[in-house]
């Protein structure tokens, strides 16, 4: 009887420890199943609470204000029609191209007279310091124009400044040859040429993209220089902050930039092109437009929108933020007629078109 009493004992016992190891096991595993639950939810929500106030912190890095680019192309040119590199050589602009120039005219999104521009630029090429003209209604005034290689010091708004940083890319010896035509073809039919006339070979420059980025991103530092001395001139008068280099939380400080320098920049196909890749390239739609050559395409009078904002100071060695806020709209241009295209030449001889010595020469 004792025998069978031990027995019922130590089944009893081993019963007891099976059921407490069943459920240390379950809550083991639930435990786990939890484990992977919030590694799977954090793998599904990268941001983190580091990294949303690390963003917090750029964004309060950003000045209250943002410098808004208006990158428009200039008219339709007989080179164009032609199919002709033009690079820094020039173009008269085809009838075709002043009726579209003057339709951008009629459209208040575009003229300055409804969305009015803090500042107004244009190439120092004719092509487009005419387009400019006709777009902004001063068609037919007396030119005042501001001429000068940098921006003006003060410049008034309303005033025309033609600035040689927005310029087309230098083509180098492809400039007035059809586009078909390689370097390689275009310098031989120089050498070839220089020959015939008996003339020391005459072959135009040839920039660099990086090159022509450098000289607009500077022409870009000197407006975000002047909105910022405007912008906080502005807040001192007011009494509202009295040192622009205190991040605060002043009227001056704020997330959403509170006033925007519209500014207004009539240029050209390649330095438009070049200034989208630099500045927001890796906000470009999978689907943008592109020419035969397989560039982004860049149509006749189109405008492209890009929002610089300024940093109070320079993370990463950034002075500003751009961010694209159109690409290539012609939607100003929505009645305009499809230009009437005329045959290209066969050959073009070297110097069949105007070019510019120097930025002040409108041919």
């Amino acid at each position: 009887m004792a025998s069978f009493s031990v027995l019922c004992v130590v089944l009893i016992s081993h019963w007891i420890q099976a059921s407490v190891a069943v459920a240390q096991s379950a809550v083991e595993t639930e435990a786990s199943e939890a484990d992977v639950t919030s590694n799977a939810d954090a793998d599904a929500d990268p941001s983190t609470d580091e990294s949303e106030e690390s963003m917090r912190q750029t964004k309060k890095l950003l000045a209250p204000f943002s410098v808004r680019l208006h990158l428009v192309r200039h008219g339709e040119t007989q080179a164009n029609v032609q199919n002709l590199v033009l690079g820094q050589g020039d173009s008269p602009l085809t009838e075709q191209g002043v009726a579209v120039a003057r339709l951008a005219a009629a459209s208040d999104s575009i003229n300055g007279r409804r969305l009015r521009y803090w500042r107004t630029y244009c190439s120092d090429l004719h092509r487009a310091h005419r387009t400019a003209r006709i777009v902004l209604g001063m068609e037919g005034e007396e030119d005042d124009t501001e001429r000068t290689s940098e921006a003006a010091e003060r410049p008034s708004e309303g005033q025309l400044i033609v600035d040689s940083r927005l310029r087309e890319l230098a083509k180098g010896a492809r400039e007035g040859f059809l586009k078909k035509i390689s370097y390689e073809m275009a310098l031989e039919l120089r050498r070839r040429d220089a020959e015939i006339k008996n003339k020391e070979i005459q072959v135009p420059k040839l920039e660099k993209i990086d090159h022509a980025w450098e000289r607009v991103e500077g022409w870009i530092n000197s407006l975000v220089k002047d909105a910022s001395d405007d912008f906080y001139s502005t807040c001192k008068k007011n009494g509202e902050r009295d040192d622009p280099s205190i991040d605060d939380s002043s009227d001056c400080e704020v997330n959403d930039p509170k006033r925007i320098y519209d500014v207004f920049a009539l240029s050209h196909s390649a330095l438009i092109r070049t200034m989208i890749h630099k500045m927001v390239g890796d906000e470009l739609p999978p689907d943008y437009a592109k020419t035969k050559e397989g560039s982004l395409s860049i149509p006749n009078l189109s405008r492209t929108t890009i929002d610089v904002r300024p940093y109070t100071s320079h993370p990463f060695n950034k002075r500003w933020e751009p961010s694209l806020l159109s690409l290539t709209d012609v939607s100003h241009l929505h009645s305009a007629p499809q230009p009437q295209r005329t045959p290209s030449f066969e050959a073009v001889r070297p110097g069949s078109f105007e070019r510019s010595q120097n930025s002040h020469a409108y041919l």
